[in-house]
């Protein structure tokens, strides 16, 4: 792995650009060196965007996993752990505007916000022999920061917009933005102007002109893209355009498909893995152990024995909800089950290895799934970005990469954020909407035709049979991917899908469907940033 080639999350690596914020509006990050002395050659202005990039390294976990996977209908959480746990409290919609993550999200995004305007601005003012490259360092801050206001207007809906550098008496009393306002108005534009600036991939460069890899290109921007727009169609928003809008983006993504399709189902199984970093990812967060690795496989799961890995697991109890559990592990016409499950995206346990790890202790309940009623595990555990010992083994990876991990948040698993099959399936949306049933069946077909499951018929359904099958498929091929909670929103089904959850769990203690109440799609703006000029900011409905 060339370092060059990889986006170096963490301070040390960015002369200190990434330094963090407890609470960035109200107290703006201090750099090492003064971005005024620093932005003065190509290569300090590389330096400087890599600083945006490091922003994201809690992105995985703070929003994805919590936020995401923990809200939707795709996990299972313990109602009543040992300790108050965000995870419990999130995926149980007891988490009010106080939850620690809630807070913890919004600094990690507005702290990347300061820092990508301090590099537009920066960088515009530097000299580069080479235009093409300033464009391109000027496109990925402009990327990262329209990322940033997306996300936070799909997470906290009205949020302050801030588009320059500014003091910290100046930021707390920027007032909220609509979220629309915030989308059409400035994550558009800026994403547009990073698809206008940044190259293909395999064209994006360092400050010297060097091949790099792993940072927002032409097809990144293209993806997010069309993520905002199909975001824009559905709930809350209802944009009769937007779709029309994503679609021209999604053709001209989809044409270049053949760059981050996985061929084989052993070239999906192992592309989480470190050594294929980037390899079909269209856009991903990078991670390298050292320090800069990824913090969120230490919440997914349980513990594991030894043989899985020697570095500590939390041991949260977040599970595959047993009714997708059920979608993976139903026997196909050909006598297997879906080849993404078991050993992939989540195993069922493990033998005794220890008497610190004895046999694990499987649990299963019924559940009833298109009227059919079966027994399915209930703590199946989660292990899709889990590069343990024996997933290497498997594929001829070094397995002692945990030999250079210098804590458990260490680990060397990118993050995708874009993929292609992500892609494929909003396309599919599309055509299904223009009445293109088969069309839109084809890209499901292509995808489950490799994870080995029965094909969805092509013709002699309905538009709402189609759209149930495009919606299914995005949930089990998207597993784990924190796509989930954003895609229940803008489809409307959110509240039911979650009540039906609950009620299939028979509403134990901690649980309540009260709490999933009208509003509650959006998350509360963090009481820390209520407080810091009262009355300048509107709560959320439902908080």
């Amino acid at each position: 792995m060339k370092l060059r080639n990889i986006i170096l999350i963490g301070a040390a690596a960015m002369l200190g650009l990434a330094s963090c914020s407890d609470d960035y509006l109200n107290t703006p990050p201090r750099d090492q060196m003064s971005p005024d002395g620093f932005y003065s050659t190509p290569s300090q202005c590389n330096q400087g965007v890599l600083g945006v990039y490091a922003d994201l390294r809690y992105i995985s976990d703070y929003e994805y996993l919590m936020m995401s996977e923990v809200r939707s209908d795709n996990m299972w959480v313990e109602p009543r752990p040992d300790g108050e746990r965000s995870y419990s409290e999130i995926g149980t919609f007891r988490a009010n505007a106080s939850e620690v993550t809630f807070e913890q999200t919004w600094n990690a995004w507005y702290k990347l916000i300061y820092d990508a305007n301090m590099a537009l601005q920066k960088i515009e003012k530097c000299d580069f022999a080479n235009e093409a490259i300033k464009n391109q360092f000027l496109g990925e801050a402009h990327f990262l920061r329209g990322w940033a206001y997306f996300e936070l207007a799909r997470l906290y809906g009205n949020v302050p917009l801030i588009l320059e550098p500014m003091s910290s008496k100046e930021a707390n009393n920027v007032k909220q933005t609509d979220a629309r306002t915030v989308i059409t108005g400035t994550a558009i534009p800026d994403l547009e102007f990073a698809l206008d600036n940044l190259p293909e991939k395999g064209k994006m460069v360092d400050g010297l002109g060097a091949t790099v890899t792993g940072r927002a290109d032409k097809s990144a921007a293209q993806g997010m893209l069309a993520r905002v727009y199909m975001q824009l169609a559905g709930f809350p928003f209802n944009d009769t355009e937007a779709e029309s809008k994503a679609k021209t983006y999604l053709e001209q993504l989809l044409a270049k498909k053949s760059q981050y399709w996985a061929p084989t189902i052993d070239a999906w199984r192992s592309q989480w893995l470190p050594s294929n970093a980037n390899k079909y990812s269209v856009f991903a967060i990078q991670y390298r152990t050292g320090g800069s690795g990824n913090p969120a496989i230490f919440d997914m799961s349980p513990e594991l024995p030894p043989s899985f890995t020697s570095i500590r697991i939390f041991g949260n109890h977040i599970y595959p909800n047993k009714a997708l559990m059920y979608q993976f592990e139903r026997t196909q016409s050909n006598g297997s089950k879906d080849l993404r499950g078991e050993n992939y995206s989540y195993i069922h346990g493990y033998d005794k290895e220890s008497a610190s790890f004895p046999t694990y202790s499987q649990q299963f309940e019924d559940v009833t799934v298109d009227g059919v009623t079966t027994s399915q595990q209930v703590n199946a555990i989660n292990y899709k970005y889990m590069a343990s010992k024996r997933k290497c083994k498997e594929f001829g990876i070094d397995g002692t990469i945990e030999n250079s991990m210098v804590d458990y948040y260490d680990w060397p698993v990118n993050y995708p954020v874009i993929r292609i099959e992500d892609m494929m399936l909003l396309y599919a949306e599309i055509l299904c909407d223009e009445g293109d049933i088969a069309g839109a069946m084809n890209q499901v077909n292509e995808i489950r035709s490799r994870a080995g499951v029965d094909l969805r018929p092509t013709s002699g359904i309905s538009k709402d049979e189609a759209t149930k099958y495009i919606r299914l498929e995005r949930q089990l091929e998207l597993f784990g991917e924190g796509v989930r909670w954003f895609d229940e929103v803008r489809y409307g089904t959110w509240q039911q899908d979650i009540i039906n959850k609950f009620n299939s769990y028979s509403n134990p203690d901690g649980t309540d469907v009260s709490s999933v109440a009208d509003g509650r799609y959006l998350y509360p703006i963090p009481s820390n940033q209520m407080s810091i000029v009262p009355g300048l900011y509107s709560q959320n409905k439902g908080y």
